[in-house]
């Protein structure tokens, strides 16, 4: 499976099933910026895409594929395919030294 690289935001193929709580959508916001309005969403025209946290990780699984868009400002990554599949949603992190603590990188 691909894996989605896009901008701060990386969709990588895991084989997690979806728990029943899962919350189902045609779209999921995943990182959206309170200073600049950019995000990144997944959206499905089809099928709902399920998801759910478990340990601290965000997963998403869909039974067809489905688009990753980024909005906002100049949307500089584009649109994406993504295949159906269960994939873990890993944000791009940073270190902030003023704060001594890693933080997760918004658009």
């Amino acid at each position: 499976m691909k894996v989605n690289l896009h901008g701060d935001i990386t969709l990588y193929p895991v084989k997690n099933k979806p728990p029943k709580t899962a919350k189902s959508s045609l779209r999921h916001i995943l990182q959206q910026s309170e200073t600049t309005n950019n995000r990144h969403e997944v959206i499905s025209k089809k099928e709902p895409i399920l998801m759910w946290t478990k340990d601290d990780k965000t997963f998403l699984y869909c039974s067809k594929d489905y688009e990753i868009h980024h909005l906002g400002g100049d949307e500089e990554h584009g649109v994406q395919k993504v295949e159906k599949g269960t994939r873990e949603v890993k944000h791009e992190l940073e270190w902030n030294p003023w704060e001594n603590e890693l933080k997760i990188v918004l658009d």
